[in-house]
């Protein structure tokens, strides 16, 4: 699809509520950056320079009409609108990074996105001993994840890569409201989480995991989960070692759960701009951390990411956020964002096409989530080219959370040695 198509690169529109939002959540931070979403892709050999990154990105932006938008408007009555003053090299950025990961990751997360011009950018990271990155991050309220993840499609994917007509394939059912109000009751309040005792400072720090797909598939067939779910369960085990006295026995969580905010699209699958503006809602899942019996917790996690559940949810949050106005929704964001009802978030998300550039293709995808303000931990894990990469986005008032990513893995070793151990009978248990 080209930029010269009437209906997707022309006029302009008015923010959604989620979109409005958005940027109120943005406000509540210290920093606007803490709203900034996008991925880091790691490539090997020399960067690029300026002017061929340059040569590329005016290239791909033929497909990327929603990429011309910035924000204007009053407060009251805000608008997507083209900016007739675009100029692509404005977006284009560069970094010196060093050899750790993790301190790319910190740098790019304090990165601004100004607010006269569209809110993107890519970054071209030059790091320490070799090889680069390439950064795209985008305003929650300007993109939401799925809309991040086809953009790098587009940007870094194969040259041929249709651009998508929709980011929802499904088209919205009538709502079962029988069964979808018990989920909108407002969660319990957390008391016995020890990282909620620590005053956020509102800086993030990120932790990775990587591990081939393939184990992942391998122990799914064994204990009948999905990966999604596995990774889930991971977490839980990581978080359980991460404070182990909040979750044994005679501890403040045993036998409780953490309240997780999953993302579930809610775009319509006729929006004639799928690339432009926050379209996702939330999910609630009890992570069972409280939970001491491994195949008990991966059970109750299949049970809440169930797909006929979470389709209900995205059905249901479409209807409501359509009809929502946006004082309503104003008047309930604090309880919203309350750490104490909702501690955590995690997000799942599919790299469909091979990343690259210039032919040499990406070694890692690296999701660099929001932050939501006193949440101290979001987890993000990506799937490309047959590895899974994980995000560990923490406060950097929290002590260990840098243990995060070994606890996870080590977690996933355990599973597969329980996995491999003779099973009791059923009547023995």
């Amino acid at each position: 699809m080209r930029s010269s198509d009437p209906v997707r690169s022309s006029g302009s529109a008015p923010l959604s509520v989620l979109d409005r939002l958005s940027l109120d959540v943005a406000a509540l931070h210290t920093a606007d950056s803490a709203l900034h979403l996008g991925g880091l892709v790691v490539l090997d050999g020399e960067p690029p320079s300026r002017a061929r990154l340059s040569d590329h990105l005016r290239r791909r932006l033929d497909r990327l009409p929603e990429l011309r938008h910035r924000l204007a408007g009053s407060a009251g009555r805000p608008r997507w609108e083209p900016d007739h003053r675009f100029e692509p090299d404005r977006h284009l950025y560069e970094l010196t990074g060093s050899t750790d990961l993790s301190a790319v990751a910190a740098e790019l997360l304090r990165q601004p996105l100004p607010r006269d011009r569209p809110l993107w950018g890519l970054w071209l990271v030059h790091r320490a001993g070799g090889g680069y990155g390439l950064c795209y991050r985008a305003h929650h309220a300007f993109q939401d994840g799925a809309a991040a993840v086809a953009t790098l499609e587009l940007l870094l994917g194969p040259e041929e890569l249709p651009r998508p007509r929709a980011l929802a394939f499904r088209p919205p059912r009538p709502v079962a409201w029988a069964a979808v109000l018990p989920e909108f009751r407002p969660p319990r309040r957390n008391t016995w989480w020890s990282a909620l005792g620590t005053p956020p400072s509102q800086a993030y720090a990120a932790g990775f995991a990587d591990i081939d797909t393939a184990r992942l598939h391998a122990l799914g067939r064994q204990v009948g989960a999905t990966v999604p779910q596995l990774c889930l369960a991971l977490t839980a085990e990581a978080l359980r070692a991460w404070h182990p006295h909040d979750w044994h026995p005679g501890g403040p969580g045993h036998g409780r759960g953490l309240r997780t905010n999953l993302g579930i699209g809610v775009r319509d699958p006729g929006d004639p701009r799928p690339l432009l503006g926050n379209r996702v809602a939330v999910a609630g899942i009890d992570l069972p951390c409280g939970e001491p019996d491994p195949a008990r917790r991966l059970d109750l996690i299949g049970r809440a990411l169930d797909p006929a559940r979470l389709g209900r949810l995205a059905d249901a949050h479409r209807v409501i956020l359509r009809k929502l106005p946006y004082r309503v929704g104003r008047l309930a964001l604090a309880r919203s964002v309350d750490a104490r009802s909702t501690p955590l978030s995690v997000a799942d998300l599919r790299v469909r096409r091979p990343l690259g550039f210039d032919g040499a293709p990406a070694t890692g995808v690296y999701a660099l989530p929001v932050m939501v303000p006193g949440q101290p931990l979001f987890v993000a894990w990506t799937v490309h080219r047959r590895r899974l990469h994980v995000t560990f986005l923490t406060d950097t008032a929290l002590a260990g959370a840098e243990r995060l990513p070994g606890a996870w893995l080590a977690a996933l070793e355990g599973y597969e040695a329980a996995s491999e151990a003779p099973r009791e009978p059923l009547a023995a248990r």
